[in-house]
């Protein structure tokens, strides 16, 4: 096998992996991407039909200018694509005024100037009829939030990162990887691969990497459900996303925008396991037990007829926040891992900052709070 070289290569091209071919391409730099399965497939963390974008952000509030970014950002993807990608619906966040949700909305509206409008439940009550919420609970209603449609996201990166030049090297395993001052040597069931740099964007797959720097990552095992009911038409247009607390866990759900109907899931709930290859992929009966004690209580009327169902990881750092920097050993090695069930939404930004990383060593972009080194203070 003869060395193939490049500027930058590409471990993972799933939403953040795609994204980051596609920007470095657009500057030029020569970039190829590794992905062990087919593109846009659903093994990872970047399906299921829908993901949501929101600038209601409870998270921490130094994540609202990357997102002010992220939406330019999708936008034109949008147009350079001539695929849309972004449905705003609006957002509707519901928990105790004690919560954590709550709190750290207050903090994001606080400090940053956002459209939003704070509810009572009798006010949610009549302007989205179909929720009750919870006994003491409020919400804040996000009118720019929507739904990214998450397989049309990463193949429109792709596309447009081969458009520029970018090659991408799907259904080929990276065996392993050598790094040294001078680049990177990538040895693959194809070939080997030479390059200035590498960015490692493999999601659950990136684990064990972080686990041999001392950063403790968690895979959870997450379960996207989609129900059908007699009155699914009060669940489409002008339905809201929508994230309620409770006391069983914290759950989000789109409108119904196709014949499988209302899409729902737990987002709060840890079921950890140790590997993406040990993962039971199998959505299960008890898998619906929640979601679907949750619809009869806050959709009153509601009679759930499950439809599909598709399982999905969440990468957890210890503080819920992602890692993006240059690896601590390797200064030729970039990693955007950890993001905890809530990045996909960042990935073309994320693609910015990992591009101006990898070919002017810097990015204009606030990223302090997600750098590796925290977790080493």
């Amino acid at each position: 096998m003869s060395d193939e070289i490049f500027d930058v290569a590409i471990m993972g091209v799933g939403g953040m992996g795609s994204a980051a071919m596609q920007a470095l391409a657009r500057r030029g730099a020569s970039v190829c991407g590794v992905e062990q399965f087919a593109p846009v497939h659903d093994l990872g963390s970047s399906h299921g039909q829908t993901r949501i974008i929101r600038k209601a952000y409870f998270e921490h509030p130094d994540y609202i200018p990357l997102l002010h970014r992220t939406y330019e950002l999708w936008q034109v993807l949008e147009r350079e694509s001539g695929t849309r990608l972004m449905v705003e619906t609006g957002l509707l966040a519901a928990g105790l005024p004690t919560s954590p949700l709550i709190q750290g909305l207050d903090l994001c509206y606080g400090e940053h100037e956002l459209p939003h409008e704070k509810l009572d439940s009798e006010e949610v009550k009549k302007r989205f009829p179909q929720f009750n919420l919870p006994q003491g609970q409020v919400a804040y209603y996000d009118p720019i939030a929507g739904y990214l449609r998450v397989e049309e996201c990463v193949r429109q990166q792709i596309a447009l990162a081969e458009k520029h030049g970018a090659k991408l090297y799907s259904n080929e395993k990276v065996l392993a990887w050598h790094a040294s001052t001078s680049g990177i040597l990538l040895e693959t069931t194809h070939r080997k691969i030479s390059a200035g740099q590498l960015i490692i964007t493999t999601g659950a797959w990136a684990a064990p990497e972080l686990q041999k720097l001392g950063v403790k990552l968690e895979i959870w095992r997450k379960v996207l459900l989609w129900f059908d009911s007699p009155d699914i038409k009060r669940y489409q247009e002008g339905f809201p996303i929508f994230y309620v607390e409770t006391e069983a866990g914290g759950f989000y759900g789109f409108p119904a925008i196709d014949d499988l109907g209302l899409k729902i899931a737990e987002h709060e709930q840890a079921t950890p396991c140790q590997s993406p290859e040990e993962m039971d992929r199998e959505p299960r009966d008890a898998d619906e037990a929640l979601p679907r004690s949750f619809m009869i209580s806050v959709f009153p009327g509601f009679e759930p007829v499950r439809t599909a169902g598709s399982t999905c990881m969440y990468t957890m750092t210890p503080d819920h926040h992602f890692i993006i920097g240059r690896h601590p050993v390797h200064e030729t090695v970039l990693i955007a891992a950890g993001f905890s069930g809530h990045g996909f939404k960042f990935a073309p930004v994320v693609g910015e900052i990992l591009a101006g990383l990898a070919l002017d060593g810097a990015t204009r972009h606030r990223i302090d709070f997600l750098s590796i080194d925290r977790f080493f203070v």
